[in-house]
C-alpha cells in the first residue's frame, strides 16, 4: 500500500474521533499524525521521508519541512528547531487528500511552525498548491 493511501486511511479513521489533527515533523524525516480527545490520544508514525529545513530571514519560530510521499534518503540539518508542528481542521485536510485520488506522484509538506501547512501535490501533468492554516486554541 502506498504511503499516500495509508495517510488517507489514517485521516479517515481519525476524523471520527476529533475535529482537529496535529502533524509533527522532525529533521530525521519522521512525521507524526495525532488526534486528542478528552479520554485518549491516538498517534500514527511515518518514517523514511526526506527532511529538509529552511528558516526565514527573521530567525523566528518558523521552519519549513519538505516531506515527499515518495521514500528517499534522510538528510540532516543543523537548524535550532528540532520539530515543526501544525494543528489542522481534519475535514479540510481529508478533503484535500481525497481530491487527488490516483494522480499524485508525490506530496511536499512545507510546515510553517504553528502557522500553516503548505502542500504541493505533484502529478505528471500538473502541480497543485494548497495552504491550510493552523488552528489556534
Amino acid at each position: 500500500m502506498s504511503k499516500l493511501k495509508t495517510l488517507k486511511n489514517v485521516i479517515d479513521r481519525m476524523k471520527a474521533m476529533s475535529s482537529f489533527v496535529t502533524l509533527q515533523a522532525n529533521k530525521s524525516g519522521d512525521m507524526t499524525i495525532k488526534v486528542e480527545t478528552d479520554t485518549a490520544q491516538v498517534a500514527t508514525y511515518f518514517t523514511g521521508y526526506q527532511g529538509t529545513s529552511r528558516t526565514d530571514s527573521t530567525n523566528d519560530d518558523r521552519s519549513q519541512w519538505d516531506l515527499p510521499i515518495t521514500q528517499q534518503s534522510t538528510t540532516s540539518s543543523t537548524d535550532s528547531l528540532d520539530t515543526a508542528e501544525v494543528r489542522l481542521d481534519i475535514k479540510k485536510f481529508s478533503q484535500l487528500l481525497h481530491s487527488q485520488q490516483p494522480y499524485a506522484e508525490k506530496m511536499v509538506f512545507n510546515f510553517c511552525n504553528h502557522n500553516m501547512l503548505h502542500i504541493c501535490i505533484v502529478a505528471e501533468y500538473f502541480t497543485l498548491q494548497c495552504i491550510l492554516p493552523s488552528i489556534q486554541l
